[in-house]
């Protein structure tokens, strides 16, 4: 059985902090975002959100201090390329195409999914919510 999407883009996500304890902080929002679009370059579209998720990112306010204390890099698009190598390394043959990825009001992250069309693979959709709170209530 495979693991759930939703384990896999926290695991992707965590790639962009310096240590798990951050692993609540709020720098975790956009980081899902990135692991998102790290998996669909890496398994459906290589070039997904270019040019369009740097404005999302403007929309979220961290101070400097905040995101060199918390982040690998202040630079977000090296932390991409970091998650994109990192699904490249551990999940070279997933090639589950997300269709979703959000938060529920519940604070869980909920990966909705289906396979590619060209796999040859009996088309599937699975639902999958994680009860990991990513900010602290």
């Amino acid at each position: 059985m495979q693991r759930k999407l939703s384990d896999i883009f926290i695991e992707i996500a965590m790639q962009g902090i310096k240590d798990p304890k951050f692993g609540n902080s709020e720098v975790m929002h956009p980081l899902m975002m990135l692991a998102h679009i790290a998996w669909q370059r890496e398994t459906d579209d290589s070039m997904y959100m270019e040019g369009k998720y740097e404005k999302e990112l403007d929309s979220f306010s961290f101070s400097n201090k905040k995101l060199k204390t918390e982040l690998v890099s202040t630079n977000w698009s090296d932390i991409l390329k970091r998650m994109q190598k990192y699904k490249q390394l551990r999940f070279p043959n997933n090639k589950r195409v997300v269709t979703l990825c959000a938060y529920t009001p519940q604070g869980t992250l909920r990966v909705e999914w289906k396979y590619k069309e060209s796999q040859n693979i009996k088309p599937t959709k699975m639902t999958t919510n994680f009860d990991f709170k990513l900010l602290k209530p």
